[in-house]
């Protein structure tokens, strides 16, 4: 966004005032913090985020935060697989480009059998989160 910009426009007619919220010095901060990143007015995005919270809520959305945390516990799992799976891939790719000759091939397939699993693990997983944020 340029510019500090005050809230989205909306089309159901004129915005009234409606209530008054209170926040403690440490909440604010965070407000102010996020709104600042985003060029935005604190209110105007604790205004936003509170009008897309309830739609989130509305259709359902979980309110509990732990199936997100699980999915991130399992997305750095998958990444440590994979940063192994690529050692074992680069030692063996070494040793090829060494001698011009694949000395273990059933090694080879293991592997590349391996990757091929943990691609469409990776899928299914991206899935999984992209349907969990879109809750």
């Amino acid at each position: 966004m340029g510019g500090t910009s005050y809230r989205r426009r909306c089309g159901a007619g004129r915005r009234e005032p409606r209530g008054l919220l209170r926040y403690s010095d440490e909440e604010w901060a965070r407000i102010v913090q996020v709104a600042a990143g985003l060029g935005m007015r604190p209110g105007a995005w604790a205004q936003l985020a509170a009008h897309d919270a309830a739609i989130r809520q509305l259709r359902g959305a979980a309110s509990d935060p732990s199936a997100v945390d699980e999915l991130v516990a399992e997305l750095r799992q998958q990444r440590r697989v994979l940063t192994n799976i690529g050692g074992n891939l680069n030692q063996l790719a070494r040793a090829a480009n060494a001698t011009g000759v694949i000395e273990n091939p059933a090694a080879m397939a293991a592997v590349l059998r391996l990757v091929r699993n943990v691609v469409h693990a990776t899928d299914e997983l991206i899935d999984r989160v992209r349907a969990e944020l879109l809750r």
